[in-house]
């Protein structure tokens, strides 16, 4: 959380050239599609505290769409995302890294081990994409 894109610590341990990948470059504004029926896979605390404020945003605020409000457990998630970004922003702001790679990756959940190949696949595609550059400041030192 404190140094998501640890570019000074490379610089700290004598990197010449620091190469950093952001996984989360896209992940602000992140919008998965939620399941028809969310209330029926809540349980316990999460579900009243879920359902608690729904009711109360629903009536200070009247929906004029069918789109379901973020849970509490999405809100949470994107507090965090917002402040990881900003983090990431200000840290490589005073500390750039020679190659930023960011590879795409806000479709894929936090949980979602299963799809390690497809990010997999997403981080090469990214290098590639970034070959030219990485050629080019190797080439300088």
């Amino acid at each position: 959380m404190v140094n998501p894109v640890p570019v000074s610590v490379c610089r700290a341990l004598g990197a010449d050239i620091v190469i950093a990948v952001n996984l989360n470059g896209d992940i602000v504004g992140k919008h998965t599609p939620k399941p028809s029926s969310t209330k029926s896979q809540r349980s316990g605390v999460v579900r009243k505290i879920t359902d608690l404020v729904t009711d109360y945003t629903s009536s200070v605020f009247p929906a004029t769409n069918k789109e379901q409000p973020p849970s509490l457990f999405d809100a949470i998630a994107s507090s965090v995302n917002i402040t990881q970004d900003r983090i990431t922003r200000s840290r490589m702001a005073g500390d750039p890294p020679d190659i930023l790679l960011s590879p795409k990756l806000a479709h894929i959940g936090l949980l979602e081990f299963y799809r390690a190949e497809e990010a997999i696949d997403e981080g090469y595609e990214c290098v590639q994409r970034m070959l030219p550059e990485i050629r080019h400041v190797i080439n300088l030192s």
